[in-house]
């Protein structure tokens, strides 16, 4: 009974020795992956400013290798520029990423062969539509307001008023539709012109976006069922 106990001691111990050493490799390759994965997005995104991409699910090693998935992967991005409207941060979520095993195993080559779903949220200020338009666009809360300029002495407002705004998308296409209900209606067709912006592309917003106003930030939000091409060149 004594030898059996210290053979289930040294055995008990040989398994901690090998659970620690998994973990040990599973944590230190995930970590090369997103880090690598973080650089090349840059790489493929070179107006971005900032860069992470973070990868969920345990054991990492043994899904890729054994179930060919990645369960979840996070890119955040900050103060992407572009084209079109400058956006502060994109938020990118991507569920069950398949990949191809043998291409994995035979040629050490990343293959993505699809995913589950993929959501897009993007948030942009004020000051980068004010930037694109020419005109002082102010996001507070959960409404929007255009600082109109050059009023006539007639209207008795002064020479600039603060107008409600609603802000609609067309595609890639924001627009700007000003309230006449604070100025007369002659003079708010002659002076509040139509105002549009575009959307980054297809490498920062993948699809269409729906938008609202959130936190003082024009919030952008679409999902796919492919993965978006800045990810797909990364990986």
């Amino acid at each position: 009974m004594k030898k059996l106990g210290i053979v289930l001691i040294v055995v008990g111990v040989l398994l901690a020795i090998l659970l620690a050493v998994g973990w040990w490799l599973d944590r230190t390759a995930r970590r090369l992956a997103e880090q690598t994965a973080s650089a090349r997005v840059l790489e493929v995104l070179p107006h971005t400013k900032r860069a992470v991409v973070t990868i969920d699910g345990f054991p990492f090693l043994a899904d890729m290798l054994l179930f060919s998935t990645v369960d979840r992967l996070h890119v955040e991005l900050d103060g992407v520029a572009d084209h079109g409207v400058e956006v502060e941060h994109v938020e990118l979520v991507v569920d069950k990423i398949r990949i191809d095993r043998d291409k994995l195993i035979d040629a050490q080559q990343l293959k993505v062969t699809g995913i589950e779903r993929a959501e897009v949220v993007a948030r942009v200020t004020g000051e980068a539509i004010s930037k694109v338009i020419g005109e002082t666009v102010k996001l507070e809360g959960e409404t929007a307001k255009v600082v109109v300029r050059g009023l006539p002495p007639q209207v008795g407002m002064g020479d600039s008023i603060e107008i409600d705004a609603k802000l609609t998308v067309d595609g890639r296409r924001v627009s700007l539709s000003l309230s006449s209900k604070q100025v007369p209606e002659a003079v708010a067709r002659h002076y509040l012109r139509p105002m549009q912006f575009t959307l980054p592309g297809e490498e920062v917003l993948p699809c269409a976006p729906g938008l609202k106003l959130v936190d003082s930030r024009l919030e952008l939000r679409c999902s796919v069922t492919e993965l978006p091409v800045a990810v797909r060149r990364a990986l």
